[in-house]
Parts: structure tokens; C-alpha cells; sequence
């Protein structure tokens, strides 16, 4: 019966450690608010040694982070909903560029916009920002980069072929001598300070669009 209980045990063990701890939980809804969407685990590797279960809990697999999301939302149900819809309805291609399209929508001025997926060049449309904040003939274009953080590290095939794809990108800004705004993966973990470059990038162009 000892050796029965100390598997039973030692198998409970295990199993808990793919569940949410309540600090967990706790981390998990305060950057739901001050994202104003709940992040994906990704996000999570950049907030150092009280995000790692989470991380560790999203790389277990796809119901293993839904169920981080589910106990969330049954504790607390005013959260955000998850996903790349944005509050207004806007869809986008993934969940970092409806948090920044979110941000730049609430801060934008009078006569501002916020464009999805348009040509970077309206004469050259090979290739087209995630973002484009305008207001009259000034435009900047952003670019949010979901597949890695600033330091450029890739852990997978496809990282590596999303990062190459943004280089095609920035590649074709510099030949036509613009400089984008770049929001990289590791942004998502200091909201305030992606919330800040939000504002400064709304000053610039609603002081240059005047």
C-alpha cells in the first residue's frame, strides 16, 4: 500500500505542475489589464523567473494553455476575451498586433488612423506594414514582430522564417528611406514602456500631420 500511495503521490505531483498556480494566475490577469488583451505565453519568456511555469505551461501544449485561459476568465469574467480581434471588431493576422492596433486606436487624436496591412508605398505595393498610423499626408509604419524578442532568438524553424520575412521588409523600408517603428516580442512584457512608445509615435505624427 506504500509503494501504491507514493506513486498515486508522486503522479498527483506531476500532474499539478501543468495547472496555474494562483500567482500564476495573478501575473497571467495583470497583464491582461495593462495590455488590454490577454498575452500568449510567448510573452511570458521575457518577464524573467515569475513567468517561466507559464511558459513552461505553454509549451505543454494547446489545452494545456486554454485551460490557463479558462480558469482565468471563470475567476475573473470581465477579462478581455482572448485572440487577434480587436475591441472595435478589427481582425488581425496574430494577438501582438491587435494589442498595439488597440493601443494606438484609444490614443490616436482627432482626424488620426489606424491602418491595417496597407502598402508601405502606395506606388510600390510589394510589400505592406502591419500597422500604419496617418493623419493627412504623414504616415508611420509599424511593425510588430510576434516571432521573437530584440535580441533576435529564434527557436524554430518557423521563428526563423517569420524573421526572415520581417528582414525582406525592412530591407524594402530602408531602399525607400523610411524608418519604421519595430515592436518586438520581449515590448509585450514591459506594457508601460510599449504603452509609452505608443504615445510618442501619436506626438510625432499628430505634430507632423498638423
Amino acid at each position: 500500500m506504500a509503494t501504491l500511495s507514493t506513486k498515486t503521490s508522486s503522479s498527483s505531483a506531476l500532474s499539478s505542475i501543468f495547472y496555474p498556480t494562483n500567482e500564476d494566475l495573478l501575473l497571467y490577469r495583470d497583464m491582461t489589464i495593462a495590455l488590454g488583451a490577454p498575452p500568449n505565453s510567448h510573452m511570458f519568456r521575457f518577464i524573467g523567473s515569475a513567468g517561466q511555469h507559464l511558459v513552461f505551461i505553454g509549451e505543454s501544449g494547446t489545452l494545456e494553455w486554454s485551460r490557463v485561459q479558462q480558469t482565468a476568465v471563470r475567476r475573473w469574467p470581465h477579462l478581455p476575451t482572448s485572440g487577434s480581434v480587436a475591441h472595435d471588431g478589427t481582425i488581425l493576422d496574430s494577438l501582438p498586433e491587435r494589442i498595439v492596433y488597440q493601443m494606438l486606436s484609444t490614443l490616436k487624436r482627432r482626424n488620426m488612423h489606424v491602418d491595417v496591412h496597407e502598402p508601405i508605398c502606395l506606388d510600390e505595393g510589394r510589400f505592406r506594414a502591419d500597422l500604419t498610423l496617418r493623419k493627412g499626408n504623414i504616415s508611420r509604419y509599424v511593425e510588430v514582430v510576434g516571432c521573437c524578442g530584440s535580441d533576435r532568438v529564434t527557436r524554430n524553424d518557423d521563428e526563423r522564417k517569420w524573421l526572415a520575412r520581417l528582414d525582406q521588409r525592412l530591407a524594402f523600408y530602408r531602399a525607400q528611406k523610411i524608418e519604421p517603428v519595430v515592436v518586438w516580442l520581449d515590448m509585450f512584457a514591459r506594457p508601460d514602456a510599449l504603452k509609452d512608445l505608443c504615445i510618442d509615435l501619436v506626438d510625432d505624427v499628430a505634430l507632423r500631420g498638423a
